[in-house]
């Protein structure tokens, strides 16, 4: 089965340009689509393809989805299969948790902005970091996938803490 890179045709990169993204979904939606075809097997092989085309879109516009799906090509392990985590992650975000549990208990806003900021920060520094990994020749590659799944499993965590967080 092919991959997302593979159905877009772009190269297996973390730093993809979002409108030649954009461009090449809208010409395979376009020869994919099923008013295209008239026979029914057609059009339902078409409907197929466009649903694969459209997810594999979702797939590489999303920055985490695409490191995740870059990895996967690299042979790296899966969030499921590594769940490690940077030495002391756990415990700043324990600390984070509370902090925030007790801001909101009080309604007090600027410690809960204060408190999205830096999660937010957490997360922009953890997407520069795998953008850097992925961008650095390595002769280990076991080295790389294993540097790379210890910062998705970390952007998780900010990304988890901020779907949380009140408004």
């Amino acid at each position: 089965m092919r991959d997302a890179f593979d159905l877009l045709g772009v190269e297996p990169r973390f730093d993809l340009d979002g409108a030649d993204l954009r461009d090449r979904l809208l010409t395979l939606a376009a020869a994919n689509h099923p008013d295209r075809h008239t026979d029914p097997f057609d059009q339902a092989e078409a409907a197929d393809q466009l649903s694969r085309v459209n997810e594999a879109y979702r797939t590489l516009a999303d920055p985490e989805r695409r490191a995740n799906a870059l990895l996967a090509r690299l042979g790296g392990p899966s969030k499921a299969d590594d769940k490690s985590l940077p030495p002391g992650l756990l415990l700043e975000v324990m600390e984070v948790r509370e902090e925030l549990e007790q801001a909101v208990a009080a309604e007090d806003h600027a410690a809960i902005a204060r408190l999205r900021k830096w999660a937010t920060d957490q997360r922009a520094q953890r997407l520069d970091s795998v953008a850097k990994l992925f961008a650095t020749a390595t002769a280990d590659p076991a080295a790389l996938v294993q540097a790379v799944r210890l910062e998705l499993n970390a952007w998780r965590y900010f990304e988890r803490m901020l779907d949380q967080m009140p408004g």
